[in-house]
């Protein structure tokens, strides 16, 4: 029989982020003077390495991308995109990252199978209407490098993942970020990294970094976290009882540490679930 309580935790609409209480003390002891002699380039390299060697998951591939830089989040990086090509001019699927759609209330999105050549597609990976790879991605990819259309992965989720396998050396897929907003709860910080294959002199994230106009402080709070916690920190913490929440609560996981889904494929919010179960275990 359902759980009736912890159900009642699970959350629609806004999903909120885990709000931990060793990582939330932990971030508030940051002070720059304790890292001013750090050079940006170790920081740069030590999140990156963090990200794309999560133990949770099997990303390949990555040695091809070797242009590494900085990003205010992964939303920067979309920004970027809209930036170069315009809302219109990005191919986007039905139940991607819902920031489209806020752009673009009438946003006209792309199809599989009618994919239009040429027109570069940005897609979430792990994608945001499925938590898993898109389940029609090889299908996508192929139909890319068919009709030449570019590949631009948001991995925003993949350091909140688990079990996620793939290879993004794909011809198609030029190039994919990522950030530390979801590992650690750090929206307020966003610092993250974008992968690439080619530099590009007029793009606007690269132009930022080769002035060094990025927050130092956002920077080496993002290091001040990698250096402490392992990217995977919330699925080590939480995994038992989210797969408790989970059987209490007749939903199943995903491959996101604080969403779960119904048997009719709705998104529940595991997060205040998780704390009150933590909580729970931490008393008793």
């Amino acid at each position: 029989m359902r759980n009736k309580e912890l159900f009642d935790l699970l959350e629609t609409g806004k999903k909120n982020l885990i709000e931990d209480a060793e990582i939330n003390a932990y971030a508030k002891t940051f002070a720059l003077e304790n890292y001013k002699d750090i050079d940006i380039e170790t920081v740069k390299k030590t999140i990156a390495d963090a990200m794309i060697n999560n133990p949770s998951n099997n990303i390949k591939g990555h040695e091809k991308f070797s242009n590494k830089e900085f990003i205010i989040g992964v939303t920067q990086f979309i920004d970027n995109l809209i930036m170069q090509h315009g809302i219109n001019g990005l191919q986007i699927l039905e139940h991607d990252y819902m920031y489209y759609k806020r752009l673009n209330p009438g946003i006209k999105f792309a199809q599989i199978g009618n994919l239009k050549p040429s027109i570069p597609l940005i897609i979430s990976m792990p994608f945001a209407g499925h938590c898993d790879i898109h389940k029609n991605m090889k299908e996508i990819l192929t139909e890319c490098l068919e009709k030449n259309i570019p590949v631009h992965l948001d991995c925003a989720w993949l350091s909140c993942a688990e079990g996620i396998d793939f290879d993004v050396d794909h011809p198609t897929i030029k190039s994919f970020a990522c950030s530390l907003s979801k590992a650690y709860s750090l929206g307020w910080n966003r610092i993250g990294i974008r992968w690439s294959k080619k530099i590009d002199s007029n793009d606007s994230i690269t132009i930022y970094n080769q002035f060094s106009m990025y927050n130092d402080s956002l920077c080496k709070i993002g290091y001040h976290m990698v250096k402490k916690f392992p990217i995977n920190f919330y699925w080590q913490k939480y995994k038992d009882l989210y797969l408790k929440g989970c059987r209490e609560t007749f939903t199943f996981p995903t491959k996101i540490i604080w969403l779960v889904k119904d048997m009719h494929g709705n998104l529940y919010g595991m997060s205040k679930l998780l704390q009150h179960l933590q909580d729970i275990s931490v008393t008793n």
